[in-house]
């Protein structure tokens, strides 16, 4: 077996994030910044050992023909338009809605603003992306991955948020299937205790 093989092993929770958006807008150098070989990263939380794919579309045409592939089993969609281009940002509307169709109901999304390091050249102001963000609920940051400016922070926030959630809902089926054990086990007791009582009258009449 090999060591990746046994890594996986040992990992906790593996997350699958998805880069969606415009060619062009710099996902693939986001992504190198952030987990740089394999598009695979391990990261540890509270203890767990937690390993991250991410996939990257690179703004290609054909990936909209097979979301499924792209999509199936996603913890979390990220949204990138580039700073400098209007347009990537109003392309993402179409990336959030095959998103929506194709993903699991429980996903997160977070909307990233990158090259922040070509202010001169801006055309999306910060609050543009900030109101964007808003109207969608999820979170924004801009990055650059010229810098790594909030590249690590963006990453690992959206990772934080969707793992927190997940162990949660561990919790919350845990408790429920602890209760349920307790319910079956004091239906059992109760049911006994009846048995016990029919079977101590009736020798008591004879």
């Amino acid at each position: 077996m090999s060591s990746s093989e046994n890594e996986y092993l040992d990992c906790d929770n593996i997350l699958k994030l998805v880069l969606v958006g415009k060619s062009g807008v710099g996902k693939t150098n986001l992504l190198s910044r952030f987990c740089l070989e394999f598009k695979v990263k391990k990261l540890k939380i509270d203890d767990f050992a937690v390993i991250v794919q991410i996939w990257d579309t690179a703004g290609q045409e054909k990936f909209q023909a097979m979301p499924p592939t792209t999509y199936r089993g996603s913890h979390g969609i990220v949204l990138t338009y580039a700073i400098n281009e209007q347009d990537s940002l109003y392309d993402l509307e179409r990336w959030y809605k095959t998103a929506l169709q194709y993903c699991p109901p429980d996903v997160k999304f977070f909307l990233i603003g990158n090259k922040s390091d070509l202010k001169s050249k801006r055309e999306v102001t910060f609050e543009e992306g900030e109101n964007y963000a808003k109207s969608l609920d999820i979170s924004f940051m801009e990055t650059s991955a010229k810098s790594s400016e909030n590249v690590e922070k963006a990453f690992t926030d959206l990772i934080h948020l969707i793992f927190n959630e997940q162990i949660i809902k561990q919790r919350q089926i845990t408790n429920n299937q602890v209760q349920k054990v307790l319910d079956t086990s004091t239906s059992v007791i109760i049911q006994n205790e009846k048995d016990k009582e029919n079977r101590n009258h009736k020798s008591g009449c004879c």
